[in-house]
């Protein structure tokens, strides 16, 4: 870790659409961020400027990747500031996926939900729900829209008829129950809804620049002790930031092994965010190049500069990213058959009105040993277990 002078760090997004993360124009969302000082960005960003006769005196990151000479100034960005770049990056279907998560079934089984969190069934749920979206359609689309202008209203009066619409005789079992769990549990569903008001959450709920923003300062905290962060305008940022000045000052170093792999999840910031205009603060120009570069790349497309920039970015882009693994829903992976049981296992408590987490932990001890003797699908030797 550096000393204790400050690391300026400069962020910027690209494909912001708020709360709507079902925009159909963008598909993704990244947040890039870049460590460097304001005499070497301008330097750098007036080299560029001049090299490649860029308009305006401004990188735009939403206009250089347009043209090869553009794409040319985010190469020299992308090897200059190598090992000073840290992007977010999220599917947007995707991130709505876990964010059906994180307020339909994790209030139902918060008291326990370490257990559900180490077993994967977040991402189980999550990626059934982004497949089910992109390759059937009925009946997951409609859960999708519905839930998107729920949590945008919070209105709770719906909830009794919540994902009606969905139905649909196509559906599969496994959207059927996911759609009746959360019929049988609005009770749960209501309450959490009820506990976010004047908890901070505000009409930015699904928005995406918050959770990134922190993920990769907690990151950056990592390589640093103490930060000072750069942000273009935002409207997420600017309505609500208690989250980050409780950070300032702050030197303890606190991680998390919820989600199996130990995640930063402090930082020690030098004070508030600082917001500029990105006319003026040449860091904020390099981010916003990068993120859109990100965006560019990950759309699929397929010219040298697209293909050079998927091979760099998994190096960088990996804090708090939200992009879907198919790999949780092969049915030959033990953990995934064991995440499939629990559905319904869940599906059923739900459905009977019993209690869904007295004696959770011994099912789920149970039915690991079951699966270990007697798979539902026979697995590769080559695989682990769980």
């Amino acid at each position: 870790m550096s000393n204790s002078s400050p690391q300026k760090i400069y962020f910027d997004e690209s494909g912001f659409t708020g709360n709507n993360l079902l925009n159909p124009n963008q598909e993704f969302f990244s947040y890039a961020s870049v460590a460097t000082n304001d005499i070497e960005a301008q330097h750098f960003v007036e080299e560029l400027v001049q090299k490649y006769g860029i308009q305006g005196g401004e990188l735009k990151g939403n206009k250089l990747v347009r043209f090869n000479k553009g794409r040319k100034a985010i190469d020299e960005i992308l090897e200059y500031f190598e090992n000073r770049i840290k992007i977010s990056i999220s599917n947007k279907k995707y991130a709505l996926a876990t964010k059906f998560f994180e307020y339909i079934f994790e209030p139902c089984i918060s008291d326990i939900n370490t257990l559900f969190y180490r077993s994967g069934f977040h991402r189980f749920i999550s990626n059934i729900l982004y497949v089910e979206f992109v390759t059937r359609g009925a009946g997951a689309e409609a859960i999708f829209y519905e839930f998107e202008e729920l949590m945008k209203s919070k209105d709770d009066s719906t909830l009794n008829n919540l994902f009606s619409s969905s139905v649909h005789p196509e559906n599969s079992p496994i959207i059927t129950q996911i759609r009746e769990f959360a019929q049988f549990r609005s009770d749960d569903i209501r309450e959490e809804l009820n506990s976010l008001e004047g908890s901070g959450v505000g009409k930015w709920i699904l928005d995406l620049t918050q959770t990134s923003l922190f993920t990769l300062l907690a990151n950056w905290g990592t390589e640093h002790s103490v930060l000072t962060a750069v942000c273009d305008f935002s409207k997420p940022l600017l309505e609500e930031q208690r989250i980050f000045d409780a950070m300032i000052g702050r030197e303890d170093r606190l991680f998390t092994e919820a989600f199996v792999t130990k995640e930063p999840i402090s930082f020690n910031l030098s004070g508030p965010i600082e917001f500029q205009d990105s006319k003026l603060a040449h860091g904020i120009q390099l981010a916003d190049a990068v993120a859109a570069a990100a965006i560019y790349a990950f759309s699929g497309t397929d010219d040298e500069h697209g293909q050079k920039w998927r091979n760099i970015l998994p190096k960088i882009s990996h804090y708090g990213s939200i992009i879907p693994d198919i790999d949780e829903l092969d049915l030959s992976n033990l953990k995934t058959q064991r995440n499939a049981v629990l559905l319904l296992e869940l599906h059923s408590r739900a459905k009977n009105g019993l209690n869904l987490i007295e004696g959770m932990p011994e099912y789920f001890q149970l039915i690991s040993q079951r699966l270990l003797i007697d798979p539902i699908v026979k697995r590769d030797p080559q695989r682990k277990a769980f």
